[in-house]
Parts: C-alpha cells; structure tokens; sequence
C-alpha cells in the first residue's frame, strides 16, 4: 500500500513551522539520486500511480466548497485495467490535527465500503465511489470530489492561549484507488503506532494488492480566522531544450521528436554507481517555465528575524525514459526563489509517444500540473 500525504502545517508561532508530514514522492525522488541500482526511478509511470492531487481552495472560508482533483495513470499492464477510485470527508479538526485520529470519525463511511455502516448510513455527500478506468494503458483519467466547509470549522475549537498562535480549523479528505475493488480494513488501535488507513484492494480472487496496483492517502484544507488565502503556483509552460512544448493531442502530427537512446530499461536497472550506460545518449532539457510567486508565511520569521516564504518545489514525471534529477526546488523559505529548476530526460529505447508531467507544489497545498507529449523515434 503507498500512502500519499499532502499539504503542510500553518504557521502558529513567530519562529514559523515544520511540516508535520513529508511527501512519499519527495523522500523517494530524493532516494532516487543515490546509487540504488536494481529498481525504476520514482519519476517513472510504470504502475498504478497518482500524478497529482490539486485542491482549487487550499485555504478556504467556512462554507465554502473545496474541489479535489486527482489525476491518476495505470501503465502495468498493456491492456486498461478497471480502476475503482473513492473519496471520504466529513473529518474536522481531530486532535492534535492528526489524520490517523480520523478513522473513528469516519467508521460509517469506511465500512459502507463493504456494504455496512451500521444505524447511521454515511453522508452521501461525504462518500464519493468512483469508476475512472482510462480507455488506453497508461492514459491518465481524473476524479474529482466536493466538499462543503462546516461553517463553524473554526468557532467550535478554543481560541488559542498564544496571543500570537493563529485561530484556524482543518478538514481532512481521504482518497483510494485500486485496480479491483476497494473494501474496509479492521479498524487498528494504536498501541504507540500509526495505523494505516484502513482499506485494502482485492483482485477478482481475493488477494490482496500490492503498491503496483493501489494508492491510498489524504490531503487537508486549513480555515483561518483571519481569512487567509493561499494561492496555487502556476506552471506557465513547459519546455524542451528551450522550445515550449504545444498542448496537443497524442496523435498530433506536429509533436516535437526526439531521439531515442538505444539502451534497454534492464540494462539502465542494473547501472551501478559510477556507471552510466546511457552516457553516449542523447539528452534533453526539460524546465517547467514557473514565476515567482511564493507567498510570504504569514507570522513566519527565520533566525535572524527575515520574514519566511513558502517552499515551492517542482516534480517532473514521464512514461518512458529517464529524469535526472526528478524533483527540483523552485523557492526555498528564506532564500527565496532559485534560478535553475530544470532537469534532464534521457528518451527511452523504444520509438513512439511519451508522456511527460510537471507538477509544482507549495507547502501549504497549492499545486498546478501540466501534460506533454514527446515523439522518440
């Protein structure tokens, strides 16, 4: 199971704020840069896989209505697999903002999953199955989901004993998407861990599924009292070797070409350190064209009393080839914005069309995402 955790903590003190969860994609493209031979970069659609989660409202107003969207691909197979996705809301403000204390709130929705949910039926406005099967292999296919903002998301939690701490409140969204069919879990006590979320993916024998084939994670919305905004981070372009890459259909005539490089997949796996089997190949620049925009972090200073930004980071995906690095930041909190957030892409083996991703993100559960294709011959 991949647990996919987004969003971060508002800043509730003058020193500012660590994050209280990391991005899987981050921690795993960081570990991609190492020398790890054996295994597929994390850059690498191959799988079932979750290219982005984007919220329209990442701070909202109570009342409000927050869209998610959730951009998913399947690429394990040749033939489109049966994607089965879900969405559950309706947990506010758990203790200590900890998504894992949400599970018991959210008892009814989970086990209408498998046809209970005991004397009260789950909100169907906070239980949401979706059928997202693309029509292609590895074509990606989006579900979206609405949630309505309790109007007292930040009345109902006490004013904070910090003068200085900011008043908010927070609404947690769970989400899964399985290639079979999703079903509840036992509830896990805690017992000084962190229990999972607690559904599982079956094939059509029963098995349980592993992370090739399910995903499952939550996202946040954060309500302030003061009524502060975060706006998402724009990707303006995407270029190669220079060249804004057209929007355009994967069948367009008119798709940039590349050329492809003629080592297997197998053979840039079994690579060790200080090798480089695709040396002799050639490479392509690709940057996502992204302004700066960071916002400042409202009650945010550093060390030496600076206001701090948000951090603002780029990912870079593709369905073939390979990117180098695959995660770049674009501004950092105190250092502001960075000048270089390019990446290289090695093309695949194999001639055709190629999808590439970029998605950029802030701390604060901003994030935007654009799509190109690439011809390799």
């Amino acid at each position: 199971m991949r647990n996919v955790c987004d969003a971060g903590r508002p800043a509730t003190t003058r020193r500012g704020w660590i994050p209280r969860c990391v991005l899987p994609g981050l921690v795993f493209a960081l570990w991609a840069l190492s020398c790890a031979p054996g295994f597929d970069a994390v850059s690498k659609v191959n799988t079932l896989r979750v290219i982005a989660l984007e919220v329209d409202i990442p701070y909202a107003l109570p009342g409000e209505t927050v869209r998610f969207s959730l951009t998913v691909a399947d690429a394990l197979e040749d033939s489109p697999r049966p994607l089965q996705a879900v969405w559950i809301g309706g947990c506010t403000n758990p203790n200590g903002d900890q998504y894992f204390l949400c599970f018991d709130q959210l008892a009814a929705q989970f086990q209408a999953l498998g046809g209970g949910g005991g004397d009260a039926p789950p909100d169907p406005s906070l239980l949401k199955p979706d059928v997202i099967t693309p029509e292609r292999s590895g074509e990606p296919r989006t579900s979206f989901f609405d949630l309505t903002i309790p109007d007292d998301i930040v009345t109902r939690r006490p004013v904070p004993e910090d003068e200085e701490a900011a008043r908010y409140g927070i609404a947690f969204v769970f989400f899964a998407v399985c290639a079979g069919t999703l079903r509840p879990t036992e509830l896990v006590s805690l017992g000084g861990e962190v229990p999972e979320i607690p559904l599982e993916c079956v094939d059509d024998a029963g098995v349980v599924q592993g992370p090739d084939s399910f995903t499952v994670g939550y996202t946040q919305v954060y309500v302030f009292e003061d009524e502060r905004r975060n706006a998402s981070p724009p990707i303006e372009a995407l270029t190669l070797d220079g060249a804004a890459v057209e929007d355009l259909e994967a069948d367009a005539d008119d798709l940039p070409v590349v050329a492809r490089c003629d080592v297997s997949a197998e053979v840039r796996r079994r690579a060790g350190c200080g090798e480089e089997p695709v040396a002799a190949c050639t490479k392509y620049e690709l940057n996502a064209v992204i302004p700066d925009v960071a916002e400042d972090e409202p009650g945010a200073v550093g060390a030496e009393g600076q206001q701090l930004r948000e951090t603002v980071w780029v990912s870079y995906l593709a369905d073939g080839g390979d990117l180098d690095p695959s995660l770049k930041l674009v501004s950092d909190a105190s250092l502001g914005f960075r000048d270089d957030f390019t990446t290289e892409w090695t093309p695949p083996a194999t001639p055709g069309v190629y999808t590439i991703w970029a998605v950029v993100r802030d701390q604060r559960g901003g994030s935007d995402l654009v799509r190109r294709f690439v011809r390799v011959e």
